[in-house]
């Protein structure tokens, strides 16, 4: 989970892409265009518009607190995951023990809420329950600045100690990307509507490999392209490096964490103005502890047309929630 936020680019553009042609997967359209079309074509999976779901919340850390009706919650994929196996193919099963949030994501979306689940794409933890199908896996691997070992695709920490960069270079990523695509299954079996990918990019973060922008871009065109594949909505996941308004064609809604604080919002305007959803979430306090004044914050999301914004406990747990409008 990565509630902080390195110099980072999440990422997602089509399967063929065209930055700014239209796009399909095996015949399924994602393009929404910024006009009378979208209202036209309605995508078989979630397509949120700008203020249509303000009542919304994301909690990935205890404590959590689900009984409010939300429009949408946004939760970890492990935390609701439900006694499973998942099979590879390869005579080495992953048992899925139940979350502690089992069974919810049944019971919020008979109360109609939409469920997203965050699914960590571009970094694992080593606690995951399938951290090991993954090469070069071990408690502690090789960390900053140690090189990580020949042949592994797991590499520095995150902001998280137990969390890993994969490798996202085009040559490794056939090593590891359909396991992790089971995660993806995993998600549409459980009943999640969409999916969040976390950490999809790390090109400029120290992750142990050197990852260019184009194989980042490469590897969130194919994160895409799997969501869509399997009618699952799929958000971006914050908007910096000058990457967004590249790939605003390609997402559902973007998910901008620290915009507020960082006073860089105007990152999402190519969001808004494809009338796509934009999630804003700040928090009471920065990585040092300091608190943040509440109008500064959401006076920064609202200057950015930012219909969907929340002030969230850096944790994102149910202990602290506020809206800014």
């Amino acid at each position: 989970m990565s509630s902080g936020r390195f110099a980072s680019t999440f990422v997602t553009v089509s399967l063929l892409g065209a930055l700014a042609g239209a796009a399909c997967d095996n015949g399924k359209m994602h393009l929404h265009p910024p006009d009378g079309a979208r209202d036209a074509y309605q995508a078989p999976w979630w397509t949120p518009k700008p203020g249509e779901t303000k009542n919304w919340d994301i909690q990935v850390n205890p404590p959590f607190d689900l009984a409010t009706a939300r429009t949408m919650y946004i939760v970890d994929l492990w935390d609701v995951a439900t006694p499973t196996t998942i099979e590879y193919g390869d005579m080495g099963p992953v048992s899925v023990p139940a979350g502690p949030l089992a069974g919810k994501v049944t019971e919020l979306k008979a109360a109609g809420a939409k469920v997203i689940c965050r699914v960590g794409t571009g970094a694992i933890r080593l606690t995951d329950p399938d951290a090991r199908k993954f090469a070069g896996f071990e408690a502690t691997p090789p960390d900053d600045p140690t090189p990580p070992a020949a042949g592994s695709v797991i590499g520095w920490h995150t902001r998280d100690a137990d969390e890993r960069f994969l490798d996202l270079r085009t040559a490794s990523r056939a090593l590891w990307q359909a396991r992790l695509f089971k995660r993806f299954d995993l998600a549409k079996q459980l009943g999640c509507d969409g999916i969040e990918p976390d950490w999809i990019a790390s090109f400029a973060a120290a992750t142990g490999f050197t990852v260019t922008i184009d194989e980042n871009i490469a590897w969130a065109k194919t994160v895409a392209a799997q969501a869509h594949e399997r009618d699952l909505s799929v958000g971006m996941q914050n908007g910096t490096n000058g990457i967004v308004d590249q790939v605003a064609v390609d997402f559902d809604w973007l998910l901008a964490e620290r915009c507020g604080e960082f006073d860089d919002c105007d990152t999402t305007r190519s969001f808004i103005a494809l009338r796509k959803a934009v999630f804003a979430v700040d928090y009471q306090t920065d990585e040092e502890g300091n608190a943040l004044p509440m109008s500064l914050l959401c006076g920064h999301q609202l200057d950015a047309q930012i219909e969907d914004g929340l002030i969230k406990d850096n944790a994102l747990s149910s202990s602290y929630r506020a809206t800014c409008m």
